[in-house]
């Protein structure tokens, strides 16, 4: 008898984000999903969640994918469990692009344009005695 084991984890963004867990022990272990908190149904769809799990021997693989973009900050735990013993990974969903990308963009072009215009302004006049 073993304690459930994490093994191997991994997400991939694509269409949907998909991540998936494996997990060893003995007895076999069993695979919860919690999105921020709260349970995911397994082998079923649950607000744009779809989890399948097999199990083949001491092997308990799961996968989750999510139909919808998750909101930024959420949490995705995966933990197995069996009667010796709880692992899990917790996964701390994130945007690649902030929505303030844009506005930061603008802010410092606009930054630039002043300072580099002051700056010419600025030499001109240091020069214009000498011309």
């Amino acid at each position: 008898e073993t304690p459930a084991r994490l093994l191997d984890s991994s997400c991939s963004l694509e269409k949907t984000l998909q991540c998936s867990c494996s997990f060893h022990g003995i007895p076999t272990p069993s695979v919860q999903w919690w999105m921020g908190g709260a349970p995911v149904d397994v082998n079923g769809m649950n607000g744009g969640l779809q989890v399948t799990s097999t199990m083949l021997g001491p092997w308990a693989n799961s996968t989750i994918n999510l139909a919808k973009k998750p909101e930024m900050g959420t949490s995705l735990l995966c933990e197995g469990k069996n009667q010796n013993g709880t692992h899990a990974l917790s996964i701390l969903l994130m945007s690649g692009r902030s929505p303030l990308a844009p506005q930061i963009f603008l802010k410092g072009l606009i930054q630039g344009v002043v300072y580099g215009s002051t700056a010419v302004t600025l030499l001109f006049f240091c020069l214009l005695p000498f011309m």
